[in-house]
């Protein structure tokens, strides 16, 4: 068995050309691949739930059969189990597989192809220090075709593929972040943690997902509450909200980032010995998607009112912002602030996370007595442990949670006498300024919210 240790980068396909006359990249190993790859599976997903994905590829140079486990990530890196043989046909050949691994004879018989992956493979050598590592575009397509059912007709999907791997053949994981880091000050590239199976597989089950939380529940009620390790899981979350948002343009995923943005600043402030360099970069990230956010308040105060009963309204007055939130998203892209604070945030977490974890249960219990305060602590840092109660199944949290669903709204009122010149429709006019005069109210709840959240926390 090989141990495959990679980085795993989404790509934007408008940020193709450029990647690809990029003179940087290491020594080209030839003509592109035309890469073709079958996918197997039981009809129960047997491989799946036991965390392996099997495949056949064919290539130029022939077939090859693989298969691989889940591995472990640790802030984007991959690391895992790889088994791959030449076989001279597409037909699966188990005797090549060690006795330790062989399937089940009634499991084999199941086996039945289930999706394919076909892109073009663009590779490169870099040497860096003493570490090679293999770059690798990947551009194409997943697709599966569901055969017709008792109730379903037969019918076939496919979705973009565009992703960059950084596989270290040899040498120092610390120079598969350098090079990564190096790449994605000239490219808009994020981590990815999630790999070519998973999306195959989401094409035939929505709701199917690689991705196993960590238990964080009751953890304020223990003497410890590992910090770097709720770091790395929510990078992990960060890299899945920021896939949702690529592949279907869902501004609601960008504000839960802005949350978890959040929670990554305030633990950074609190963590020991933090560089501050990356403190840095994360404060101008949460500053940044704040910005780019903005033009949207007014939208998200609507959507999460719960006296707002025209949701209509919200649909409207998101296509009024839309051109300016666009362009904004383009600059931010570019810039690949969220890119490049993933990967050093990573890389430092990685590095930690061999040594020791740290304690974060007094950091959190510090914020709560800010609260008992006089409510002494910012948006942010409320943002902040909103998102870390959560994770831990807290009973404050739905508190938190209210006060600054209270606050949207009544910034969003403020925020809407703004907008009235740029509607054209009498109608949304009217009812955007029928909800506004609701703001003396809703000053009034959310002053209420704050005191509960007040009480709750002196308990």
């Amino acid at each position: 068995m090989a141990k495959e240790v990679e980085l795993k980068l989404s790509l934007p396909s408008h940020g193709v050309d450029a990647f690809l006359q990029d003179a940087d990249l290491g020594q080209p190993q030839g003509a592109p691949l035309e890469l073709d790859n079958q996918y197997f599976d039981t009809p129960e997903l047997a491989l799946n739930k036991a965390h392996a994905a099997l495949r056949v590829r064919k290539s130029q140079h022939g077939f090859k059969q693989t298969l691989k486990n889940k591995g472990q990530a640790i802030a984007g890196l991959h690391e895992r189990g790889e088994w791959e043989y030449d076989i001279p046909t597409p037909q699966l050949d188990w005797s090549l597989f060690a006795n330790d691994i062989q399937l089940d004879a009634n499991l084999r018989e199941s086996i039945v192809p289930i999706f394919k992956t076909d892109f073009t493979r663009h590779v490169w050598i870099k040497q860096l220090g003493e570490s090679e590592i293999e770059l690798v575009l990947d551009e194409g397509l997943i697709h599966n075709h569901k055969p017709s059912g008792e109730h379903n007709p037969a019918s076939s999907q496919s979705i973009k593929l565009c992703e960059i791997e950084l596989e270290l053949k040899s040498g120092r994981v610390a120079d598969l972040f350098t090079f990564a880091k190096q790449l994605a000050e000239r490219h808009p590239l994020v981590p990815c943690d999630i790999n070519k199976a998973e999306r195959g597989y989401g094409l035939l089950f929505a709701n199917l997902s690689f991705f196993t939380p960590q238990n964080f529940q009751h953890a304020l009620q223990q003497p410890s509450l590992p910090m770097l390790s709720l770091l790395q899981e929510t990078l992990t979350r960060l890299s899945r909200h920021w896939d949702r948002f690529s592949q279907q343009e869902n501004w609601w995923s960008l504000l839960v980032m802005s949350r978890q943005v959040n929670a990554v600043c305030w633990i950074l402030s609190e963590l020991p010995q933090c560089p501050d360099a990356l403190r840095g970069r994360w404060l101008v990230l949460q500053q940044d998607l704040t910005k780019l956010l903005q033009p949207a308040d007014v939208v998200t105060g609507l959507y999460v009112d719960n006296n707002n009963h025209s949701r209509g309204l919200s649909q409207r007055l998101l296509s009024v912002v839309a051109a300016q939130l666009s362009d904004g998203l383009k600059n931010w892209m570019d810039n690949n602030g969220l890119g490049l604070a993933m990967l050093e945030l990573g890389e430092y977490v990685y590095a930690r996370v061999q040594q020791s974890d740290v304690n974060g249960a007094p950091w959190v219990h510090g914020l709560i007595n800010r609260i008992a305060q006089e409510f002494k602590v910012s948006d942010s840092a409320l943002q902040a442990l909103a998102y870390v109660l959560l994770r831990c199944g807290d009973h404050r949290y739905q508190a938190v949670n209210e006060v600054l669903r209270c606050q949207a709204v009544v910034n969003a009122m403020i925020a809407a006498k703004g907008l009235q010149n740029a509607i054209t429709d009498e109608t949304s006019r009217a009812k955007l300024a029928s909800w506004q005069r609701r703001l003396t109210v809703e000053k009034r709840n959310l002053l209420d919210a704050k005191t509960a959240l007040i009480a709750l926390c002196c308990d």
